[in-house]
């Protein structure tokens, strides 16, 4: 005698959640991209080592027509001109007169070209010569240092702010700063907080100098780009959207010409380095009242 079966069931699957309605119509299911972190974290490491390993050159047969540092140097030289996105594979190959799969001989990738073109554009801190003046003098002078490098490479500001290697010399700046507090009795922690705080101050006080910076590059005088940042900012005069801004900038102690790029103190007109100045002073102001609250020296 034969059982009775019910109708098959098909087998459960897991089922996606009923699309929301916008507007009266079906929103279609969005599906995040798949990241393979692991994938990512490798090609970080890879990149970082072939920054940081030694380039062994052959002791027998023929010179090499091409060394890294050819390489790196024209990178430089095209960014140096035209910017980041001038760095480009090709371009270099271009201006050394070799074809672009030769490049990927010293550098697998872009990316890893890059890394090595901004470590050298870097460049290393200028050595102190001369006693120790204590560590408010000797900050500044790293202050300066470092926004003179940023200035003289302004295609460096255009890096994006993501997770990538970090060569010698952007270590060695690291290790001049923290000589300048070597002494001063902060903590560990301290110290290296305080590389973020110096730095972040040049890097964003220095905005205004590197924009002028890249308009040298290309072709703009310093009174063309002087009378251009001066008219945007005379702007805001007698605007109703920006009272305190126009009260200050037609003010007779703190105003601004529509060809200066820098309001004035005092009612003289003030160069960037004398702005610079300025901020960097409050920064170690800040520094110094933090350590008398430690009682460091």
């Amino acid at each position: 005698m034969k059982r009775k079966t019910g109708p098959t069931r098909p087998p459960k699957t897991e089922q996606l959640p009923a699309p929301k309605r916008k507007g009266g119509a079906l929103a279609p299911h969005t599906v995040a991209p798949h990241i393979d972190v692991s994938a990512a974290q490798q090609e970080l490491r890879q990149r970082s080592q072939l920054l940081w390993e030694e380039q062994a050159r052959p002791s027998r047969g023929p010179k090499p027509a091409l060394r890294r540092e050819d390489v790196v140097a024209a990178a430089i030289s095209l960014a140096d001109a035209s910017g980041l996105s001038a760095l480009t594979m090709h371009a270099v190959a271009e201006r050394l007169g070799f074809t672009t799969m030769a490049l990927y001989r010293y550098f697998p990738s872009k990316e890893a070209l890059i890394d090595a073109s901004v470590d050298a554009a870097l460049g290393t801190p200028p050595e102190r010569h001369g006693a120790y003046e204590g560590w408010r003098q000797e900050i500044r002078h790293w202050a300066f240092a470092k926004r003179a490098m940023l200035c003289a490479r302004p295609w460096l500001a255009e890096l994006p702010f993501v997770a990538a290697p970090h060569g010698p010399n952007w270590l060695s700046w690291h290790e001049a700063f923290l000589q300048t507090l070597a002494d001063t009795g902060l903590s560990p922690e301290d110290m290296m907080d305080l590389i973020g705080l110096v730095d972040g101050y040049v890097r964003g006080s220095s905005d205004t100098a590197i924009s002028l910076a890249r308009a040298r590059s290309q072709g703009v005088s310093d009174a063309e780009w002087a009378q251009a940042v001066g008219a945007d900012l005379s702007r805001a005069v007698n605007d109703a959207r920006y009272p305190v801004l126009s009260a200050i900038l037609s003010s007779a102690s703190g105003g601004t010409k529509s060809d200066a790029p820098l309001p004035t103190r005092g009612g003289r007109m003030r160069t960037m380095d004398e702005h610079f100045e300025f901020g960097l002073g409050r920064v170690l102001d800040g520094i110094q009242c933090y350590m008398d609250s430690l009682g460091a020296p």
